[in-house]
């Protein structure tokens, strides 16, 4: 091959990641609106605006995350890329799991102190901290709305969109895994629309990210996902009185944020002592 041919075929190879990294943005984003106006859509033709029944934004919250896989699956499949791959929906060994159940008990500990840090600085509007009451419930209906669609099946469909499809297709447009872990990082903060908990989504994201890559599959960040949002509805959900053995001082008692560093620790560890879980190109 020719030096010319060589630079040729370089800056082709380069736009050919542009294109991808472009593409992977355009269709996530398209995904996420999708979602989020057919929620509107369905709540607007078959909800009562007279009813201040609060299933109504839960059941739509749960039907509009559903709604993001129809359009994504059909770029796929019109693409002729393969499902599985392509989301990074690989078993991973109990370990692995292990690990990250680990990881995710001490990150959502951690992130649950900087939130706290954060609104003892910059409040959110009580106006705006009403409407993120989603997670509350009251009735066994409510809690199978708010568990099913919060705990389980969110987090599940944000990773197969953002870790699995948005990152993978990142890491392969500009071969460069941490860039394509922050900039996916970055787009996951964005498009959950809440500057209050920007950085602590962003961080999520990060560590969402940094796992799915060293592991090639989307099961762990989403069980580090699912606890983060299973805390997320404990609190919403507890009594007065029922976090006293959990905080002190409206803050994480230290001895939990000790455990949970402890814990976040021993997760990375010994998943980062397992070498890399996936072959060169598969991620």
């Amino acid at each position: 091959t020719s030096p010319a041919m060589a630079l040729k075929n370089g800056y082709l190879e380069v736009a050919d990641g542009r294109r991808q990294v472009r593409f992977a943005l355009y269709v996530t984003i398209g995904v996420i609106v999708f979602g989020e106006l057919m929620g509107a859509l369905i709540v607007r033709a078959l909800g009562d605006p007279a009813d201040a029944d609060l299933n109504l934004p839960r059941w739509a919250l749960l039907l509009s995350t559903l709604l993001f896989l129809v359009p994504l699956v059909l770029v796929l499949r019109r693409r002729a890329m393969p499902l599985v791959s392509t989301l990074r929906i690989r078993a991973v060994a109990p370990v692995v799991l292990r690990d990250a159940l680990f990881i995710g008990l001490g990150i959502s500990v951690l992130i649950d102190e900087l939130d706290r840090l954060l609104a003892s600085i910059i409040p959110m509007p009580a106006a705006i901290a009403e409407g993120m009451n989603f997670l509350a419930f009251s009735t066994s209906t409510e809690a199978l709305l708010v568990i099913g669609g919060a705990v389980l099946v969110a987090p599940l469909l944000e990773e197969l969109v953002f870790r699995g499809f948005l990152q993978g297709q990142l890491e392969a447009g500009y071969r460069d895994a941490t860039k394509a872990v922050l900039i996916s990082a970055v787009v996951f903060m964005l498009l959950h629309l809440n500057p209050w908990w920007a950085l602590q989504i962003y961080l999520l994201g990060v560590v969402l990210g940094y796992l799915a890559w060293r592991t090639g599959s989307i099961w762990p960040p989403f069980l580090v996902h699912a606890t983060n949002n299973g805390l997320a509805t404990w609190f919403a959900n507890r009594s007065e009185t029922g976090a006293d053995w959990y905080t002190l001082g409206g803050h994480v008692a230290p001895q939990w944020l000790l455990v949970a560093a402890i814990l976040a620790y021993a997760g990375f560890r010994s998943l980062n002592s397992q070498g890399r879980l996936v072959t060169v190109g598969e991620s």
